[in-house]
């Protein structure tokens, strides 16, 4: 490169100071070189063809020839800085030899070829890298990779473990399913290329029925499902466990709405539920959310047609389904609807029995033949105490116990119990395995009151008399969601505010996050899920789809019941509450939380988790210090 190149390189430079922009000649250039960056300089000598121009800016050490014509190059560079007489270009020697490998630090690291060899190391480096961390974190998370990893499209992923389409589920529970497995549909393959004998009607009587079976389309829905949770273990599908989720989605596989290649597979069908409620807990309102086949389709279907579809599609689902479990409605919804994130509150309902609420004293000489004994403080450790009432004991405590009624202050306490929870508080005393730090702790509560008390009578005796009847009292609660046997330790805690064992300041104690307290939770058999909520996406979402029915499956006051709601009333005054009174007959679930409410536990509750520990510490050592004094006496 000749030094007007170099000037203009400068010129055109934005490394150069600002002070030296005015330069435009070449020899002031030169003349001005003393002052050029350093690093400007380097970059130059790099840029240069020419050899002598790059010893001069860029040489470190090189041979004694080349040392001899860099001096050279100098001496010509410092005479035209002091001529007098302007001059257009100033050449360097042309016959100064290369640079050696060693001598040119500049010439090594701007040589294309060197730049490209960095750019290639430094792209196989980083790729290597990559590779290396993919493969380690392959190695180390087997079970979560093999998760992830999509399978193969030539092979069919194995059903849930939770699912009646696995066949150990249906040995489990004797379930017969008829599913056309890989070697049956292979064989029914042949078979029928066999006997076809090539032809051609078969093939378009064959293509016919497959176009059919291809009009029939798949719509996202939300089915409204009423049910009686006793006989299973929850409502969430679980691996070898008879649950509520398993058995719906059988029905809706024999009634055709899940297809058998989706039978099995909840994620192929987009199933969500609005809540997970736990084993024994019934529900009047569960929504879910799937994508099913509408089998009742008819081309250009709208209007009262497409609903006559939905519902004749409920009646043939509940004609598969147990009478404990029943569809009450289906509606079209959104593509991208899902019934658990979509869904904005939930409603609650807790049974109590008036016989809860009565005194400590009365509730006492109910057991009269019963001593309360040395109770450990472990609620949980104890609870095999409680089932150990005989069914004399029993009958006679549920006997002395059923004719007590609740008072009007009573009612009165109640109410003022169950609004301290109204809110948002940190509810770690009121579920399991919780920090008062964690964020999940803190659940927002949007209203909790009791119902007017109602009468149930009693169902008739094997004797051919009739049972006593028993008041009961419904609590409705309403929030944005719950933790684990969070409602039935809200209900024990005020139920015991109404009674006078607990006081206010206790229960505002239990939900700051300074403290740590024992509580005891109420049976499960009284609880079950009343409504769930959809108002944001009635406000938003269906206003954008002319289509698309509203979620309003919730009473208005001054209106007529639509026949959802109706149908949910139904199940709820008809099966479910009549349900929660027969099983407290049968079994007293409720009489036995009276008793370890009032007996077992009755000095454990309410108090510190500190002084419980220390306590069982203290008794630990007395024992321990008993154990060593009676093996010192027989030595």
């Amino acid at each position: 490169m000749s030094l007007s190149g170099l000037c203009r390189l400068y010129r055109f430079s934005a490394h150069r100071p600002r002070a030296f922009r005015h330069i435009t000649s070449p020899i002031t250039c030169v003349a001005s070189a003393r002052t050029f960056p350093r690093s400007f300089c380097k970059r130059a000598a790099i840029m240069a063809d020419d050899n002598a121009v790059a010893g001069v800016y860029g040489a470190q050490s090189a041979g004694a020839d080349a040392a001899a014509d860099t001096s050279s190059a100098r001496n010509t560079v410092a005479a035209a800085a002091t001529s007098d007489a302007p001059s257009e270009t100033v050449a360097a020697p042309s016959s100064a030899p290369a640079a050696s490998d060693g001598g040119g630090q500049g010439n090594q690291k701007g040589d294309p070829s060197n730049r490209q060899k960095r750019k290639d190391r430094w792209k196989k480096g980083w790729k290597d890298k990559k590779k290396a961390k993919s493969e380690k974190d392959r190695g180390n998370n087997q079970k979560v990779f093999a998760r992830t990893t999509k399978y193969d499209a030539g092979k069919e992923p194995p059903p849930h473990e939770g699912s009646f389409a696995n066949e150990k589920m249906q040995r489990l529970f004797g379930v017969k399913i008829d599913l056309p497995s890989a070697g049956n549909k292979n064989q029914e393959d042949a078979h029928d290329a066999t006997t076809s004998g090539g032809k051609e009607d078969d093939k378009e009587d064959d293509k016919e029925e497959a176009a059919e079976e291809k009009k029939v389309p798949k719509r996202k829905l939300a089915m409204l499902v009423s049910f009686l949770g006793s006989r299973y273990s929850g409502f969430q599908i679980n691996s070898e466990k008879r649950t509520l989720h398993a058995e719906l989605e059988l029905g809706l596989h024999r009634a055709g709405v899940i297809s058998p290649r989706n039978f099995g597979h909840p994620s192929k069908v987009s199933w969500s539920n609005s809540a997970r409620t736990d084993k024994g807990v019934h529900a009047a309102a569960q929504v879910c959310s799937f994508k099913g086949e509408m089998v009742f389709h008819r081309e250009g279907g709208e209007g009262d047609d497409a609903r006559g579809q939905l519902d004749r599609m409920r009646e043939r689902v509940n004609e598969c389904l147990p009478a404990d479990v029943r569809i009450v409605d289906f509606e079209r919804v959104t593509r991208a609807f899902c019934a658990r994130t979509n869904r904005d509150k939930v409603r609650y309902q807790y049974m109590v029995p008036s016989y809860m609420l009565c005194p400590r004293e009365e509730a006492r000489r109910a057991f009269p033949t019963l001593d309360a004994p040395n109770a450990s403080g472990d609620l949980e450790a104890a609870r095999p105490t409680e089932d150990a009432l005989d069914d004399e004991t029993l009958a006679s405590a549920k006997k002395a116990l059923v004719h007590y009624r609740v008072t009007p202050e009573q009612m009165e306490r109640l109410k003022a119990g169950l609004k301290l929870f109204e809110g948002t508080h940190p509810f770690h005393n009121y579920t399991r395995r919780v920090g008062a730090n964690e964020a999940q702790a803190a659940r927002y509560i949007l209203s909790f009151a009791p119902l007017d008390p109602l009468l149930v009578a009693g169902d008739a005796n094997g004797d051919g008399g009739r049972q006593f009847e028993t008041q009961w009292i419904p609590l409705q609660i309403v929030g944005q969601s719950f933790l684990l046997n969070q409602i039935r330790k809200m209900v024990s805690a005020a139920v015991d505010f109404a009674r006078g064992t607990v006081s206010e300041e206790q229960i505002k104690e239990s939900l700051s996050r300074q403290c740590r307290m024992k509580v005891n939770v109420a049976p499960a058999q009284g609880l079950f899920l009343d409504r769930s909520f959809f108002e944001l996406y009635n406000k938003h979402k269906v206003e954008k789809n002319a289509d698309r029915d509203t979620l309003d499956w919730v009473e208005t006051a001054g209106e007529a019941l639509p026949p959802a709601v109706r149908r949910i009333e139904e199940f709820k005054n008809e099966k479910i509450i009549p349900h929660i009174v027969e099983e407290e007959a049968k079994e007293g679930n409720f009489v036995k939380y009276v008793y370890g409410q009032d007996i077992l536990y009755a000095e454990k509750l309410y108090r510190l988790m500190e002084e419980l520990d220390n306590e069982r510490s203290a008794a630990k050592a007395k024992d321990g210090e008993n154990g060593r004094a009676g093996t010192d006496g027989k030595d």
